[in-house]
């Protein structure tokens, strides 16, 4: 797995006050959002590492807004130089990055900020959502799982 380390930046939540409960259903919506990639050096214990820093923001919606919830961080991932390269000039060009990076970090994402920002909802007594998983390429063949002998 090239995701070599997590971090957060900034977390916020918030709970908005309502003059009245709302009347329907409440919805949830959660978007994950890559702001920007640059390539960047970290410490190893092998010496000097480089690695994409990959900054993001995640947003935890309601409708009605009923509250809010926005993370922001990066997410750094250590590959060879080819393909750093390849997905700074991706990003720097029309923004259309390699599906299986893209997957990858958005699932990792995912992954984190789901977590950590339902924790923070159910502190203020948000409804809680489910978890989802995110693919680039929705209409890709499954792959097949091994059949038990």
């Amino acid at each position: 797995m090239p995701i070599i380390n997590f971090n957060i930046t900034k977390a916020e939540v918030e709970k908005k006050k309502m003059e009245k409960i709302p009347e329907g259903p409440v919805s949830f919506s959660q978007t994950p959002n890559i702001v920007s990639i640059k390539e960047m050096q970290l410490s190893g214990p092998n010496g000097r590492l480089n690695v994409l820093d990959v900054e993001f923001d995640f947003l935890s919606k309601y409708e009605p807004e009923v509250g809010i919830a926005s993370i922001k961080g990066n997410i750094y991932y250590q590959e060879g130089e080819e393909f750093r390269k390849k997905i700074i000039e991706q990003w720097e060009g029309k923004k259309q990055l390699d599906p299986a990076f893209f997957d990858e970090v958005i699932n990792g994402i995912n992954a984190k900020c789901y977590v950590f920002s339902m924790m923070l909802i159910k502190e203020l007594g948000l409804p809680i959502a489910t978890p989802f998983r995110y693919s680039a390429a929705p209409n890709d063949p499954k792959a097949e799982k091994p059949k038990k002998k």
